[in-house]
């Protein structure tokens, strides 16, 4: 009878071209995954999560920057790797590790061994979908749909005298605002100036708009997202708060802080806004890894 296994290892991909730093040749990252017999090769990721640990890759590449750049880019050597694994070089060797460790709790969430259909199929558009950040999908779904409910607001008031006011208050948002910034210090510091304004174009607002900008903003004050990214970032793991996070941790912690800071009925309320525009944006995120 065959072992119900796991295997996934790192490896050099050999057939991609080489570049060169100190006449050392370099490959990109790649992963080899084995379940049941089923074989995947998927680009690594690991370079993705290295910006907040700049400091510590200009320690190991001596501030050489074509070095550093090659790391960034995900290219590593023989050596490299090597080096990494005997001397367990922080951040790099922990980040390894924590890669293999959320590809098997991925490959694990679709029950390999007792779901019939079960593939590795196009498994690096998985991978990315369900390490996707769910903290920026929040702010970034809330902002654009906050922005084109301002935009509705707009061509609806702009010939109303009885709504001057309010047309007046759309108007500043739309071209006043700094849209570059995050949704959530952008809403906060509006209602620290003006907020009265505010309290208005929240009455104007869609129902499912509303709820979701106050199950987001619920969510960041009631969830330590600072003191967990900080966490990981210590242990030298992936800092990413991902999808896969909110199916198996995240959402039921979330559930219980909502129901702490709102209520049971307002809770649930909160959790199905949040979890409706992650099926979104997962579903779009899905769709355009798979296209790629």
């Amino acid at each position: 009878m065959e072992k119900k296994k796991i295997t996934v290892k790192h490896y050099l991909n050999l057939r991609a071209k080489e570049k060169t730093f100190q006449r050392e040749k370099f490959f990109p990252l790649y992963i080899q995954i084995i379940v049941n017999g089923k074989k995947a090769q998927i680009k690594s990721r690991i370079h993705e999560f290295l910006k907040i640990y700049r400091s510590d890759i200009e320690r190991i590449t001596q501030n050489n920057a074509e070095f550093y750049r090659l790391i960034l880019d995900g290219y590593f050597s023989d050596k490299l790797l090597d080096n990494i694994e005997k001397r367990k070089l922080f951040p790099l060797y922990q980040l390894l590790q924590d890669e293999i460790a959320v590809l098997k709790r991925i490959i694990a969430s679709m029950r390999p061994f007792d779901n019939p259909k079960f593939t590795l199929y196009n498994f690096g558009a998985e991978y990315q979908v369900h390490t996707t950040e769910i903290t920026r999908i929040f702010d970034n779904y809330i902002k654009e749909n906050f922005r084109n409910e301002l935009q509705a607001i707009f061509l609806r008031t702009i010939d109303q005298d009885e709504n001057r006011e309010l047309f007046k208050i759309v108007n500043f948002y739309i071209n006043y605002l700094n849209w570059e910034n995050s949704f959530s210090p952008l809403y906060q510091s509006i209602m620290e100036i003006i907020p009265e304004e505010m309290h208005i174009i929240e009455n104007q607002l869609t129902k499912e708009l509303f709820i979701s900008i106050k199950a987001y903003l619920t969510y960041l004050s009631k969830v330590n997202i600072v003191n967990r990214l900080f966490e990981r970032r210590q242990e030298g793991h992936i800092t990413t708060l991902s999808y896969l996070d909110w199916q198996t941790d995240i959402k039921d912690f979330v559930h219980n802080e909502f129901k702490k800071a709102v209520g049971e009925q307002k809770a649930l309320e909160y959790l199905i806004s949040l979890d409706a525009i992650l099926q979104k944006a997962i579903k779009t995120v899905s769709v355009e890894a798979k296209t790629e």
